[in-house]
């Protein structure tokens, strides 16, 4: 063993140093630069349907849906979930132009095809949603077949579910309403909010239908970075699943279709 180095190989002692730290940081904080695991924040859109997403009095998101993204959250180790409370229509701009990550939530309906969407929906649905159409009781039953000849509505935002033309308007009050004082054919939309106000105004002439019972799931980009936020999303989901955790929240926010008739209330 010699104990002396020599001027050739001094001289490169400081390239070997370097060399020698890279290595020592690559074995010791590999894991750590491993772009898989590196901790990523995400941004989630929760769509404004009261009474399941709404602020609180104390300024907070509140809801059933706001419950199951926090239930995301607890089971997401990879990093931190924002949660953004904003009209459904905002909410599915920011999730298309890049400015959220998911969005909650979107029903998917089978006759509108995916292509067409500038989204996709993450692989794992939440739950189940019975939509209902409204109509006046006084009138005759709208043929279901051709709904797309009538002056229909839903929920701002939410238009991109029907296959067929269908206006917007703002809340479940201002659907009712109109279709009550006969300025729309019909409204349709899930039933819990619009039965809601129905029950809490004694609102007589109105028909229930049920229009389609659909799955309610999360919105997500479309691409590479779709398929890193289903991974992260319906992973979390059949996580809750199995622990019984979800069914908990989402028997509190939609019921299977209940077959009552507002004009035959006794009001």
């Amino acid at each position: 063993m010699r104990l002396f180095v020599t001027d050739a190989e001094r001289g490169k002692m400081p390239m070997l140093r370097v060399m020698i730290v890279c290595i020592a940081c690559s074995v010791l904080l590999g894991p750590l630069c491993d772009t898989e695991s590196v901790a990523r924040d995400l941004i989630a859109n929760v769509g404004i349907i009261p009474p399941h997403s709404e602020m609180g009095n104390d300024g907070k998101p509140r809801g059933g849906f706001v419950e199951i993204v926090k239930a995301i959250a607890s089971v997401y180790t990879e990093g931190s979930i924002t949660i953004k409370l904003l009209p459904i229509s905002r909410s599915a701009d920011k999730l298309i132009t890049g400015q959220a990550d998911f969005f909650i939530p979107y029903i998917r309906h089978n006759q509108v095809p995916l292509d067409s969407l500038p989204f996709r929906y993450a692989s794992e649905p939440v739950l189940k949603a019975s939509f209902v159409l409204y109509t006046r009781a006084d009138r005759p039953r709208l043929p279901m077949a051709g709904l797309g000849k009538y002056h229909l509505e839903t929920l701002r935002g939410a238009a991109m579910h029907f296959p067929f033309k269908i206006s917007e308007t703002d809340s479940f009050n201002q659907g009712i309403l109109k279709v009550s004082k006969g300025r729309s054919d019909g409204f349709i939309v899930e039933q819990e909010g619009a039965d809601a106000f129905i029950r809490e105004h004694r609102i007589k002439n109105i028909r229930r239908t049920l229009y389609a019972t659909f799955d309610s799931c999360v919105m997500i980009p479309k691409g590479s970075k779709g398929n890193e936020i289903d991974r992260i999303v319906s992973g979390a989901l059949r996580k809750l699943k199995q622990s019984g955790k979800l069914q908990k929240i989402t028997e509190k926010i939609h019921k299977p279709y209940d077959d009552w008739q507002p004009y035959q209330m006794n009001w």
